[in-house]
């Protein structure tokens, strides 16, 4: 756990724990969500739900002690780095995306292993025992073989585009688990790297090579595996957003988005919020991006009292603004 804790902090940012610990549990506040999108963290939201909030701030304590963190009324900062840091860090920080997969990430690569073991079986035998045999897997598979009667060279030539772009180590360590008429896959836990196999980097690891591979296929919206996949994406988003989403794309103000559904102000910001955290062609026209040129550098790390002194508009359209500003945007 300690090198794990270890690699969240950054030398050159203050994090203040307590959030740190709700990002990882997955608190969803847009005040936490923007926080972790803000500090580089948005990857590792509920990467831990089962995360003991005691051991977490016991570990701190301890690094804090042997001086490996140093704590000061803005928050922590690493002093002191443990073997494989950059390593740790650099899976941690740009391969995992629980945010945008973490509610479906074993039930994506579920539905790809019986996908790639039906298609391997395809004009061989149907005659095998299929690695999965529940309907939220099988269902989807029948209808992509019912529908692409080439499924076999379709699949092969999608994986091994996917595979292409990924660091072999990954791509070799996701194909082990895939299984064909010459070929028993083997269970994750069997090739995990000895370096990854404590707590919590085996979950870790497991999930950030998943996500890459996620996110390559939901690059290519023309490919079957985008096809089959899509409702186990689909899953992860907020449905409620999404409605809201939809009202805005049509033209709703957030007042008439209020009326329509029938909720709160502060519900619609929550998700305007979210939907720029997670979109980056988010319609941010919409909104007065002249004041993008106002904001200090870093706005994030002003307070929100000295931010509306200086642009004098309201809450959702900082917020926003400061999103868009991380983004690198320009009005």
């Amino acid at each position: 756990m300690d090198s794990f804790i270890l690699a969240l902090f950054s030398d050159t940012d203050k994090l203040r724990p307590s959030t740190l610990y709700q990002i990882l549990i997955g608190k969803r506040t847009s005040s936490v969500l923007s926080y972790a999108f803000f500090y580089d963290r948005l990857g590792l939201f509920q990467a831990l739900p089962q995360l003991n909030e005691r051991e977490y701030q016991q570990t701190i304590a301890d690094l804090i002690q042997q001086g490996m963190l140093s704590r000061d009324s803005d928050g922590l900062l690493l002093k002191r780095t443990a073997a494989n840091y950059e390593q740790s860090r650099e899976m941690l920080l740009h391969h995992t995306d629980y945010f945008r997969y973490g509610r479906t990430t074993e039930e994506a690569w579920r539905f790809v292993r019986l996908l790639v073991q039906a298609a391997a079986y395809q004009e061989v035998t149907n005659q095998y025992i299929p690695v999965e045999n529940t309907p939220l897997y099988t269902e989807p598979v029948r209808r992509l073989i019912h529908q692409y009667p080439e499924i076999k060279k379709i699949t092969h030539r999608e994986l091994s585009a996917v595979f292409a772009q990924l660091p072999a180590e990954v791509a070799d360590f996701l194909a082990g688990t895939l299984s064909g008429p010459d070929l028993l896959g083997q269970a994750f836990f069997q090739l995990l790297p000895e370096s990854v196999q404590g707590k919590p980097w085996d979950n870790l690891y497991v999930g950030a090579a998943i996500h890459q591979f996620l996110a390559l296929v939901e690059k290519e919206s023309q490919m079957v595996l985008f096809q089959g996949l899509s409702p186990f994406l689909n899953r992860n988003l907020n449905q409620s957003m999404l409605e809201s989403r939809a009202l805005f794309l049509q033209g709703a103000s957030v007042e008439q988005i209020m009326e329509k559904r029938r909720i709160k102000r502060g519900t619609v910001n929550d998700h305007l919020i979210e939907w720029a955290l997670l979109d980056p062609t988010f319609p941010y026209q919409r909104f007065d991006t002249s004041l993008l040129n106002k904001l200090p550098e870093t706005s994030w790390k002003n307070s929100y009292q000295e931010l509306q002194e200086l642009l004098t508009t309201d809450f959702l359209t900082i917020r926003l603004l400061q999103i868009a500003q991380k983004r690198g945007i320009r009005c």
